[in-house]
Formats: C-alpha cells, structure tokens, sequence
C-alpha cells in the first residue's frame, strides 16, 4: 500500500481560503495574525494532518510549550546531569526542553540560537555570561526570554541562576593553603570562549596571591577537557620520582573532575601513591568521584537544583509574568581523600 504524500503549507493555505504567506505567519508569528484566520490555519492543518496535534494547539494559543537551551556539548557530565534535571522539571510542568549543541564551538551560538527561535521556543537558557552582544539584542528583539545557567552574577543586567565560580575558586585554594600546599600546578581545559573556567582560574589566582604575595606564580597546564588528556599528561610527565615531575608540585587542583580522574588513574598506573606523594583535587563532584582510588575531594556543584530552580523560574515568567532574577546556589568542598596535610612533612618527597 503506497504511503499518502504529507500535505505541505500550499494545501493547508488552500483549504483554509488564505494565502501561503498568512499560513507562514500563523506558523512563526501568530501574534501577527488575527485570532480568526489563526483559527482557521489551525483547523485546516489538523484536517490535513500537517502538523501534531500539540503544535496545532499551539497555533491557536501562540504557546509551544517549549524551552530551549544552548549548550557546548554533551559528552561533559556535568551537562548531562544538568539538562536531566531540567528537563525533568520542565516536564511537570508539562513543558518540553529543546537541546542544542555548538559541538564544543565549531558551530556559531547564534546560529543555534536562531534555530531555537525559528521553531518556536518560549524561552532560551544560555551557559556562562560570555555570549556575543548580537544575540542578545536578536533574543530582545524577538521577544525572547533567556536566562545565564551555571554561573551567578548579580551585577549583570541579565538574569544568572547558577553558583560563583570565583569564589569556589578562590574556596579550593584556600583548602589547600590550609593543608600546608604552597607550591600548586592547576589542570585546566581550554579558558578560551569559557568563563566559567576562567573564572574558577582567577578565583585560584586571586586567593594563592593574597597568601603568599602578589609576586606568587601559579604554575598551569591547558589540556582538552576530557580524562584520557589528563591520564596522557601524568603519564608523560612522571619520568622520575613524584616530586621533581609537575613543577615540583605537591599539589594538582584540577578544574573538571574529568581531568582528576585521568591524573589518578595515571598516577596508580605510574606508581604514585595519592595523596601520600601528591594530592589531587577536583570541580564539579560527579558521580564516579566518590569511588575512585583515593576518593576524589572536589567541588559539588547544585546542578540538579540549577535545573528546578531555571525551570521554576523559566515557567512563572511565561505563565504569571514573574521577571525572572539572579539566583544564587550553595556549592560545597566535599572532603574525601585526595588531599594529603603536608604542614608536617612534604608530599612528593618519596
């Protein structure tokens, strides 16, 4: 049995008595149209089976239903555990969460975001605080709201809903000065095009100079944000004992748990007993962290509440006008077994 061809929008403006134009109006500008033809469109596009039903719906309320987000990608799990969350919460509200990704920056945000916008997205949730100015000025334009995820800044015009990740930066390195380590080499994934990082980098910075004096250098090694760059690093870097490898390091803060797990894994491999002869700290508290060899001290960051709280605040926008604002989210150290004291003796001197 031969499958009937879908029927497109030149039959849809047929049935309905109005021009193709008009229907494409209805589609992405509804608020354009009078209620009447809309109604029109809609019962023409549900007789023709043009659309789903959901989205026929949706012509005549001018609602979707549909939140979008723009992320770098999702091979990193912090993302994941985060979309989950908000998708989840979105869900009960019975809203639906549209994914995109810039597949770690080769593809334009903008034109990402345009695509969300295209299709019909309510609103749009966007990382970090570094986003180009054209896009911004597109999403106010087009009416769009959009909120920053994964970093809080209430001096920005803009709403933030996320955690400071400066002063987590600055938090970690206060751990560690308390555990007697001076002499720290940081791990990090590209700072460039991420401010999250980079300012996890300065919060670092910013609090080792303030112990130790402004001429303090803080040693640093940009890698690709995945475990095998770390594992590949420790591995070509330990040719000697433990303490004349890394800058003579008695300490790794590493700003991705997916770079911590590659440094331990490399350095059981290697023979280097943590945090006996190196201390290793992580970021973002991933699952897998608390079952490592040692267990991994890193930074739990409420990513899980990020998502309820960017849903519950997303949705009262679009159903109450509620303006959504700046939200601050507890992140905390989570001591494990990593970190060695070494006020009383040196780690990496093995």
């Amino acid at each position: 049995m031969s499958k009937h061809k879908r029927a497109g929008v030149r039959q849809v403006a047929s049935l309905a008595g109005v021009s193709v134009a008009t229907v494409s109006r209805v589609l992405n500008t509804p608020d354009k149209v009078s209620p009447e033809t809309a109604e029109k469109v809609r019962l023409a596009a549900e007789q023709l089976n043009f659309i789903p039903n959901s989205s026929a719906r949706a012509l005549s309320t001018s609602h979707t239903r549909a939140i979008g987000i723009v992320v770098p990608t999702l091979e990193n799990l912090i993302y994941a555990k985060f979309i989950d969350a908000l998708e989840s919460s979105l869900a009960e509200r019975n809203y639906n969460l549209v994914v995109s990704t810039t597949r770690k920056g080769t593809i334009p945000e903008s034109l990402k975001v345009r695509e969300l916008a295209n299709i019909g997205v309510e609103a749009l949730i966007l990382p970090g605080l570094s986003h180009d100015a054209e896009i911004l000025d597109y999403l106010r334009r087009s009416e769009i709201p959009y909120v920053f995820s994964s970093v809080y800044d209430e001096a920005v015009e803009h709403p933030t809903i996320g955690y400071d990740n400066y002063l987590l930066g600055r938090k970690v390195a206060r751990y560690l000065i308390s555990h007697g380590h001076r002499n720290i080499l940081l791990l990090s994934g590209s700072l460039e095009d991420n401010d999250r990082t980079m300012l996890r980098f300065k919060g670092v910075t910013d609090e080792l100079k303030q112990h130790f004096g402004p001429g303090y250098q803080l040693p640093s090694q940009i890698l690709g944000l995945n475990t095998r760059s770390a594992y590949e690093y420790v591995c070509e870097s330990l040719g000697g004992k433990a303490g004349k490898a890394f800058f003579g390091a008695t300490a790794l803060l590493c700003l991705s748990d997916v770079l911590a797990i590659g440094v331990l894994l490399a350095m059981e491999k290697k023979g280097v007993v943590v945090p006996r002869d190196m201390s290793v700290v992580g970021f973002d508290n991933l699952e897998i962290s608390e079952y490592t060899n040692p267990s991994l001290t890193t930074v739990d960051l409420p990513v899980t509440e990020m998502g309820r709280k960017i849903a519950e605040s997303v949705v009262s926008h679009l159903e109450h006008g509620t303006p959504m604002t700046s939200f601050l989210l507890d992140a905390e150290l989570v001591i494990r077994d990593s970190v060695a004291d070494v006020r009383y003796g040196c780690a990496g001197s093995s």
